[in-house]
């Protein structure tokens, strides 16, 4: 399952320019906002030179996505300065743009270092997956398994039951990897930690009222996204994901996640904001 989702994450270049890429669950009922983020960085990091690395990338979900089709992805190349380029990445589906994504790319430099600290949290090893849990309840989505595949492996400080949700604090936490080696160096660990970075940042929101994403009285989707990276690590071994809730109005909330890695460093950083609408 790993190499299927790493070879769905490495778009194919077509004759014309662009970059067309299949889904990892083409039976879901919908994109995940994860995989296309993770496309849209694979197609930029095609264009530019290998020694200038991602450092952010910005995002607005347009459309949903048909997990039917395929997803064509256009880069605009918008800069190559003498120490970053910057990449204007479009998804496109049925003509129709359903994600468009900036990118930017920087020579590394060095300069003052800071990062906050590493919330405590019980050893990955002490949790249970995410798909165990699943699988044990009888529960599992065999169609949009994000959380529970075996393509990443994810194991929560407090599990959800999103079919009898309770109120929680606004934070959630994680450990998450890779179940397998995954090559490539560091654009590669870049492209997958994009796919989990999809993960919790509405949930938490959702959380703080006792709310599930499967209540027919709201509304749900993700808006934009934001990431910037910040050190080197590798998707296949245990990132800590920690996401807090920073405000709710007007019929969509903000959400911020913070990865680390076992040893306490801050690799990335990352913001969301989804629509979560009551229904008239």
């Amino acid at each position: 399952m790993l190499n299927q989702l790493l070879d769905v994450l490495d778009p194919t270049p077509q004759a014309d320019g662009t970059y067309s890429a299949n889904n990892m669950h083409p039976e879901a009922f919908r994109v995940y906002g994860g995989q296309v983020l993770g496309q849209a960085i694979s197609a930029g990091q095609k264009t530019v030179p290998e020694e200038r690395v991602l450092h952010s990338q910005h995002a607005y979900f347009l459309r949903p996505g048909d997990p039917a089709k395929p997803i064509v992805y256009t880069v605009e190349k918008a800069l190559d300065g003498g120490s970053f380029s910057s990449r204007r990445v479009v998804a496109l589906q049925n003509d129709k743009p359903i994600l468009v994504s900036t990118l930017s790319f920087q020579r590394p430099g060095l300069g003052d270092t800071f990062q906050t600290d590493a919330p405590a949290m019980p050893d990955p090893e002490d949790l249970v997956s995410e798909r165990e849990l699943a699988l044990a309840a009888g529960n599992l989505n065999e169609s949009f398994m994000i959380t529970t595949g075996e393509d990443i492996e994810m194991r929560m400080e407090e599990s959800m039951d999103w079919d009898n949700p309770t109120v929680r604090p606004p934070v959630m936490r994680c450990w998450i990897r890779a179940t397998g080696p995954v090559p490539g160096g560091l654009p590669m660990q870049q492209v997958l930690l994009a796919y989990m970075s999809d993960c919790m940042l509405l949930d938490v929101c959702m959380a703080i009222h006792g709310r599930s994403f499967r209540d027919d009285n709201i509304q749900t989707a993700s808006l934009d996204h934001a990431l910037w990276f910040h050190n080197p690590f590798q998707a296949d071994e245990w990132l800590l994901h920690e996401v807090h809730a920073e405000a709710m109005s007007g019929g969509r909330g903000l959400a911020r996640g913070s990865f680390y890695t076992r040893d306490g460093t801050l690799v990335a950083t990352t913001m969301q904001q989804g629509l979560m609408r009551f229904r008239s």
